[in-house]
């Protein structure tokens, strides 16, 4: 069983390196004729028996240390990878992107938190407005020191180098390349000072939490992070209550298949 499971892995990967950062998949960046453009996205939020803040990255030790979106922890020793969290970097048990799942063998794996100001969302400033962030950034995950510049180790989450989800080596050519902040962490859910955009994801089943005590139709009824639903990196707007949902515009970047 456990071969057949790493086959099928092995095979999702393929499929996943022969398509790259496509419609519809890991590291898709939204422009003006995507589907997705004006689609809602909602903000991770907590209630009750409902735990889905923080939404912080950590990474589990072995083979290449795969990293992960985790959703409702503090990423730190003691942490376990959890149900739906994100595989951000290849791993044996599902190409990036992919959510982790009931039977997955990396499920309850041990969870590391990162260096201090560590890990964060970054941009190269390539584009053709100097300081703003748009269509032609490469856009990655800053995981090792200096914050400034991309090292072996950081992951393209979009860059023409290499395919989303691939780790910058020491003879790529962007390693060594500036880069500037688009969310510094460690809670990509919340609109932190200097952030560019935010965690959010589509609730594509429309689950919503419904507190048994509260009186009928109090809003808001926090949406329910599940397998079904998609997680952007979405720059459309901050959060503004009562209003917890951004719309998509050109640049947000889809960081779940």
């Amino acid at each position: 069983m456990t071969n057949l499971m790493r086959a099928c892995a092995l095979a999702a990967l393929v499929f996943f390196l022969c398509i790259g950062g496509t419609s519809g998949q890991f590291g898709y960046r939204i422009t003006n004729s995507s589907p997705e453009n004006g689609m809602i996205v909602e903000d991770f939020a907590s209630a009750g028996s409902v735990t889905q803040t923080p939404v912080q990255m950590g990474y589990s030790v072995g083979g290449d240390d795969t990293v992960y979106l985790h959703i409702g922890e503090v990423a730190m020793t003691g942490s376990k990878v959890g149900i739906n969290d994100i595989r951000l970097t290849i791993s044996p048990f599902g190409p990036p992107g992919s959510k982790v799942g009931v039977v997955d063998g990396d499920r309850e794996n041990d969870l590391r938190r990162f260096s201090s100001g560590l890990p964060r969302i970054v941009f190269l400033d390539d584009g053709t407005i100097i300081g703003q962030f748009d269509l032609d950034d490469p856009v990655y995950i800053k995981v090792v020191t200096p914050f400034d510049k991309i090292g072996p180790g950081d992951v393209r989450l979009d860059s023409p180098v290499d395919l989303p989800g691939t780790r910058v080596l020491d003879f790529d050519p962007d390693n060594g390349a500036s880069c500037s902040v688009l969310h510094s962490g460690p809670s990509f859910n919340l609109w932190l000072p200097g952030a560019r955009g935010v965690v959010r994801f589509y609730n594509a089943n429309g689950n919503l939490y419904a507190n048994p005590g509260a009186l009928f139709g109090t809003w808001p009824s926090p949406p329910i992070y599940d397998a079904p639903d998609v997680v952007y990196f979405d720059v459309s707007s901050p959060t503004a209550y009562p209003r917890n949902f951004g719309y998509l515009t050109p640049n947000a970047i889809r960081m779940s298949n």
